[in-house]
C-alpha cells in the first residue's frame, strides 16, 4: 500500500467509521468484470502439420517407410562366454608382462 498522507488518512477516517475491511477489500477487487469470463488465446498444438487428402488412418506418409523390429536386447549366451573369456585372457596377459 502506498504510504502517501492522503492514504493515510482515508485510512485513519475509515477506522473510525468502521469501515476499512470495506476499503481493503476494495484495493483487492479484480480489474475485470467478474460477470464475465476472460477470453482464452486458442491453444497452438506442437507439431500440427496439415494432412494429406489422400491419407488414411494407419498408413505411412508417402516416401517414408514404417520402423523395422526392435532391437535385439539380449545376447545369447554364448557371446557373453566369450566376452567373459577374451576379457580374461586380456588380465592374464597383462599381469604375466614384465614391469620395467
Amino acid at each position: 500500500m502506498n504510504d502517501h498522507p492522503v492514504h493515510r488518512d482515508d485510512i485513519a477516517a475509515l477506522r473510525k467509521e468502521d469501515d476499512l475491511k470495506a476499503y481493503m477489500r476494495s484495493l483487492l477487487r479484480p480489474t475485470q468484470k467478474t460477470g464475465t469470463p476472460p477470453k482464452r488465446k486458442p491453444k497452438r498444438t506442437w507439431g500440427a502439420i496439415p494432412i494429406p487428402a489422400d491419407h488414411k488412418p494407419g498408413q505411412w506418409p508417402p516416401g517414408t517407410s514404417p520402423p523395422g523390429p526392435a532391437p535385439e536386447r539380449h545376447l545369447p549366451p554364448e557371446t557373453w562366454q566369450q566376452a567373459v573369456n577374451d576379457y580374461r585372457a586380456e588380465a592374464q596377459a597383462a599381469e604375466q608382462e614384465p614391469t620395467p
